[in-house]
């Protein structure tokens, strides 16, 4: 049975002998190239065409997210697993983005980097289950300020009220211009100041007009 191929890149000629030594013990795993920086870590695969890349983040010229990304772009069939000791959220999403396959932290078990270098090669992710639950956490996050971000959009028709207000008319005047009932103005304007968390006409009219709501040229007309 023909070995998983391992590049190994991480500017520290320490990190990487202690990984070869590890990694000599398992029978179905071999190092065909090692990498001191992301550019190298590019190139080389280029030339060994190995099966996963073990990638160190912080890594001098070329970085390891960057070089995960310019991997996966011209080599779709490696599959890259970050070694590192960064467990920050923004790290992992940026390399899954990358195209990164897994995320293994330098201070786990030498034992399961060949796990989950294993699991890499077979097409499949691995993630510490503490490092999913950061994710996880972080895109519940995004969701609901995205969430919060479409509840507060205006609609089509507020937008046309708002841009009225801010011209000074009053809703009957808003009313007779669009063609349509004052009382539906009336629930509108209630809308927008919600929206816009102000408590008065005027506040919504400052507000729209500094943060570029509705633009400056609209008073014009």
């Amino acid at each position: 049975m023909s070995k998983i191929k391992v590049l190994l890149a991480d500017d520290h000629p320490l990190v990487r002998q202690g990984l070869k030594k590890v990694l000599s013990l398992e029978s179905d795993i071999e190092i065909a190239a090692e990498a001191e920086d992301g550019e190298m870590a590019i190139e080389l695969v280029g030339k060994v065409l190995p099966d996963v890349v073990l990638m160190d983040i912080n890594m001098p010229n070329i970085n390891g997210i960057e070089a995960t990304r310019r991997i996966k772009q011209r080599f779709s069939d490696v599959q890259v697993l970050v070694l590192t000791f960064h467990d920050e959220e923004e790290y992992v999403l940026a390399l899954m983005r990358a195209g990164a396959k897994g995320y293994i932290l330098k201070d786990i078990d030498p034992s399961i980097v060949a796990k989950a270098i294993r699991q890499v090669y077979q097409g499949d992710c691995f993630f510490p289950p503490t490092l999913i639950n950061q994710i996880m956490e972080k895109v519940n996050r995004d969701e609901k300020e995205n969430h919060r971000d479409d509840e507060n959009q205006l609609t089509k028709r507020e937008q046309e009220i708002l841009e009225e207000i801010v011209q000074g008319k009053s809703n009957k005047e808003i009313a007779d211009t669009l063609f349509i009932s004052e009382k539906t103005v009336k629930n509108h304007v209630s809308n927008i100041l919600k929206k816009l968390d102000v408590t008065d006409r005027t506040q919504a009219a400052v507000l729209a007009l500094r943060s570029g709501i509705v633009p400056i040229k609209e008073l014009s007309g």
